[in-house]
């Protein structure tokens, strides 16, 4: 990793010295997305979430990330042929041909091919053989620097482990390719109400080990949703949105990788979800208590979100001042109440909200971690589409319904 970095900054080096000013942006936007795809494994997940988010990294930075969804240099044939045969034993009809051919989109943790068969073409979803590895090595590293951090005075009591811990798990759940052609079932069934969103259908008997087969769905291109009409965007938006906010608040399954690579929009109104591989499922205590705090959210409730955060505090210090934190958190809660997207930070609004949890030595629930990951990702393509959508309004019926269907009483 070293090795990488060092020639990255060498490189931007380079361009700064030699370049001139008007391409000098696009060129080290372009050596950052190199530097992630060498790196791989959790790098390149963290240059992928990046790349939703144009209203912090720019658009030049945004649009050089953006090829890492789908464009990622592929594995060999042999090695695809290689994960399928260890899969399979002898191959499904097609699949040797198909694996043979480059694949149709390369992402950071497999390669995808398609398939013509006698019953409708399929997308043959293979997993590349080193990610294993790579993953384990990044979250190592990432383990060790959290109880580093733990052990600065600020951060004594903040639970990076924890966060750290349940983050890599769900990485590494990516790799279970029998878990998330199951999570893509199950998907698929939790929005089966929303005739707008379309989930590819798995193929029964053609899922194994590290591969997974299903439904191919034909002119997906991420960079389409640029070139269709403002309303089919925003309308498009609306699904998707409405989609996160089932899943979240009714279902409590989180998507926690909703980018370009995984979400298209069709001219025809149509939303697309093809991934199921980084998702979370929240504990019934953590989706309740994230249900009720968002309600108080949309209320403008800040006293009611402060008491929501307490409640799933594991201890709290002789040193905590509790009264400020429930002000603090009230006031924060108060003044992002109610704004449109446009005006709605909701990066800035969790980096204050765990600085005020560090501050008064009170730390809520680290599964939160999961639902804010989520909405981050959502949010960098609604700021980005359309930026007047009432952020939190447009959750109000879904957040009833799953404080009616799961039975969460509002909280006192």
């Amino acid at each position: 990793m070293a090795v990488h970095v060092f020639r990255f900054l060498l490189r931007v080096l380079g361009v700064t010295l030699t370049s001139p000013a008007a391409s000098r942006r696009e060129r080290v936007a372009t050596e950052v997305a190199h530097l992630a795809e060498r790196l791989g494994g959790a790098f390149l997940k963290a240059g992928q979430l990046l790349a939703t988010r144009v209203d912090l990294v720019g658009h030049t930075t945004a649009a050089a990330l953006g090829r890492l969804h789908d464009n990622v240099r592929p594995m060999s044939g042999r090695q695809a042929l290689g994960e399928a045969r260890a899969a399979f034993g002898a191959l499904p009809a097609g699949f040797d041909e198909a694996l043979r051919r480059p694949p149709v989109a390369s992402g950071s943790i497999a390669c995808v091919y398609r398939s013509e068969r006698d019953d409708g073409e399929v997308a043959i979803k293979v997993r590349r053989p080193d990610i294993a590895r790579r993953f384990a090595a990044d979250i190592a590293m990432f383990r060790l620097a959290a109880r580093l951090i733990t052990r600065l005075p600020p951060f004594r009591r903040v639970p990076m482990v924890d966060i750290v811990t349940q983050i890599g798990d769900s990485l590494v759940g990516q790799l279970d390719f029998v878990k998330e052609a199951d999570n893509l079932r199950r998907l698929r069934a939790d929005l089966s109400s929303l005739p707008e969103v379309v989930v590819p259908a798995t193929r029964e008997g053609m899922c194994a080990g590290g591969v997974i087969t299903m439904d191919y769905i034909s002119g997906l291109d991420r960079l389409a949703v640029d070139r269709l009409p403002r309303e089919t965007r925003e309308a498009g938006v609306v699904i998707l949105v409405q989609a996160v906010y089932r899943m979240l608040f009714v279902e409590g399954f989180i998507h926690v990788d909703l980018h370009q690579g995984n979400v298209y929009f069709q001219a025809d109104g149509k939303l697309v979800i093809l991934d199921a591989g980084f998702t979370f499922r929240l504990s019934d205590m953590a989706r309740g208590r994230f249900t009720q705090f968002f309600a108080g959210m949309i209320r403008g409730d800040g006293e009611s979100c402060a008491e929501i955060l307490l409640s799933t505090v594991r201890s709290v210090g002789k040193d905590a001042d509790v009264a400020a934190f429930r002000r603090d958190i009230a006031d924060l809660v108060v003044r992002n109440a109610g704004a449109v997207a446009r005006d709605f930070d909701l990066a800035a609004f969790s980096v204050d909200l765990f600085d005020l949890q560090r501050r008064h030595r009170l730390f809520a629930e680290p599964e939160f971690v999961f639902p804010l990951l989520c909405l981050l990702s959502l949010e960098g393509t609604v700021r980005r589409l359309h930026p007047m959508m009432d952020f939190q309004l447009e959750a109000a019926p879904h957040v009833m319904h799953g404080l009616l269907v799961n039975s969460i009483m509002p909280f006192d």
